[in-house]
């Protein structure tokens, strides 16, 4: 199957099944960043393996963010900070809070680079799910589905303040 067939194909599915899709690859994405980073700093440059993986999720945080705003939920324009940074930043933490007792685990008992990566990424796998529930159902709800006519950004810039 060609590419333009398989790009038609996909392009036909639900938009949920698309963002879901689109969702994992960016999670894998961040996943690789995340493992890499994690390897370097525990096993090349010789960190604790607890610092080594705040290092690795505060980093695979990052493109994890942009990806899933640009190019899975489509969000455009300036980066709403209390819409969706520290909501984003916020399901980060929670999953960096799991994971970091599944890392101290795994580093008490078996003290390894291979234990404290398996770890790691179990944390956040517990988490992948409800995450992707919160950002396409709560955060980045496609606002334009419901109302073509407003303009997110404009509305935001012309709304008071939050207290």
């Amino acid at each position: 199957m060609g590419a333009v067939a398989l790009r038609t194909r996909f392009e036909t599915l639900p938009p949920t099944i698309q963002k879901l899709f689109k969702y994992s690859v960016a999670s894998g994405t961040g996943v690789a960043v995340d493992v890499t980073v994690l390897v370097f700093c525990s096993a090349v440059l010789g960190f604790p393996k607890m610092a080594s993986h705040l290092i690795a999720v505060g980093t695979a945080s990052i493109p994890n963010y942009l990806i899933n705003r640009s190019w899975t939920w489509k969000q455009k324009g300036k980066n709403r900070f209390w819409g969706e940074v520290v909501p984003f930043w916020v399901m980060a933490f929670l999953g960096l809070v799991l994971s970091t007792l599944f890392v101290a685990y795994a580093n008490d008992r078996w003290n390894t680079t291979f234990a404290t990566t398996i770890a790691n990424l179990s944390g956040f796998a517990v988490l992948w799910v409800l995450k992707f529930v919160v950002l396409d159902k709560l955060m980045w709800k496609v606002v334009h589905d419901l109302h073509p006519e407003v303009d997110v950004d404009a509305a935001e810039a012309a709304a008071p303040p939050a207290l």
